[in-house]
């Protein structure tokens, strides 16, 4: 397993050849069949978001999981997608 730090740089590399990443965050979670994943949350900034297509979120989700399989990383990477202004709200709610 990879440390979190270098989960964060692989993916924000993976992630910003395809959309406007602000940060990563990333958290530990299981998958739907109990197996231990990743809850990779990767922040744009609120204009962005209006510009990301489906296929640049398909690219983003590939890029993303082999970057992190390359490097050793067994955990399935789950991908969501908040602006900071949403992250805030989830955490006043």
């Amino acid at each position: 397993m990879l440390d979190t730090s270098r989960i964060i740089e692989l993916a924000e590399q993976a992630a910003r050849k395809w959309i406007a990443v602000e940060r990563v965050l990333v958290e530990p979670t299981v998958d739907s069949q109990g197996e231990e994943a990743l809850r990779v949350t990767l922040v744009l900034d609120p204009q962005a978001v209006e510009r990301v297509t489906g296929d640049q979120a398909l690219d983003v989700l590939v890029d993303i999981n082999e970057a992190l399989q390359n490097a050793g990383e067994e955990r399935l990477p789950i991908i969501f997608y908040a602006t900071e202004e949403e992250l805030r709200a989830d955490a006043h709610a």
